[in-house]
């Protein structure tokens, strides 16, 4: 199998060029999963195969936005907050052809179906069918699932449903908007219950609806670690990583697990984070190794 990764969570403040150098010796790796943030996106990391391809995710300009406005989000059924969003959106676009353009593949980008708390579905699919209208290049416009709300928790984020955001993904395929999908991270929909059934589940519906398209694997834990507060999406390593809190719930069982629901795809890869621990490059990177052994294997 070859991985997309996540490697800005767990890149050095420091010496940078030497981590994606070593990186790139890792030979399931074919690309990196790039952040647009409030204000744009980054440069190709310096170190970083210039062959390999990136996906780009809208998530961490999505929560900043949002926690200046309230009302933003492409499922906002806020007109403002909205427009705002597609605005947003349009910047991811821009990022993703000025990648392109600079001769790197974008095999995907990845929308959110913010805001918190009464996102509307209707106005998502008026959202992606404008989106899906644009010239994104080959790159798919995948919905990334991030936790729905649940009784009696906070949500991390609050989004829409999975099965809201598989069936927004078939009705736009039926009506020949074809370049868009849904792809899960594990922590995210494990965070939705508290249980890694439902990524199994998430998987399972999204694989027979046919609009799976991806699947990153990346931890939480149901107690405080050093990464943050319990259920913290905050990419905590697999627990058999070193430095992983012990109280990782991804493991090498539920991959496996997850893999054998998900079936083939597009986009498989990892995001991991690598806690509050002073490691050099070769370190970090020598963990990365280890989670694209468990992922790829």
């Amino acid at each position: 199998m070859s991985l997309i990764v996540g490697a800005y969570p767990a890149q050095p403040v420091e010496l940078q060029e030497q981590f994606y150098r070593g990186l790139a010796a890792i030979s399931p790796i074919r690309g990196l999963e790039l952040p647009y943030g409030p204000h744009g996106g980054t440069g190709w990391p310096a170190g970083a195969p210039e062959a390999w391809s990136a996906v780009v995710t809208a998530i961490p300009g999505t929560m900043q936005r949002l926690a200046a406005n309230a009302a933003f989000g492409l499922a906002s059924a806020d007109t403002a907050g909205r427009r705002e969003a597609l605005d947003f959106a349009a910047g991811v676009r821009e990022y993703a052809r000025g990648l392109q353009d600079a001769g790197h593949e974008v095999e995907a980008v990845e929308l959110h179906s913010a805001p918190t708390g009464g996102p509307s579905a209707r106005w998502f699919e008026e959202s992606l069918k404008e989106v899906l209208e644009w010239d994104w290049g080959s790159a798919r416009v995948l919905i990334e699932h991030c936790d729905a709300p649940r009784p009696g928790a906070s949500p991390e984020k609050g989004f829409l449903s999975f099965a809201e955001e598989v069936d927004i993904a078939v009705s736009l395929r039926n009506q020949g908007l074809e370049r868009v999908g849904v792809t899960v991270n594990w922590a995210r929909s494990v965070i939705e219950s508290g249980s890694p059934e439902t990524a199994v589940e998430h998987l399972s519906l999204g694989r027979e609806a046919g609009v799976l398209e991806g699947l990153v694997f990346s931890g939480c834990s149901p107690e405080e670690t050093g990464f943050g507060y319990a259920w913290i999406d905050a990419h905590l390593p697999a627990v058999e990583i070193q430095g992983a809190p012990p109280s990782s719930m991804l493991n090498r069982h539920e991959i496996d697990r997850c893999l054998a629901a998900a079936g083939p795809l597009p986009i498989l890869g990892f995001k991991v984070g690598l806690g509050p621990d002073q490691l050099s490059p070769e370190e970090r990177v020598e963990r990365l190794r280890h989670m694209s052994v468990l992922v790829g294997e």
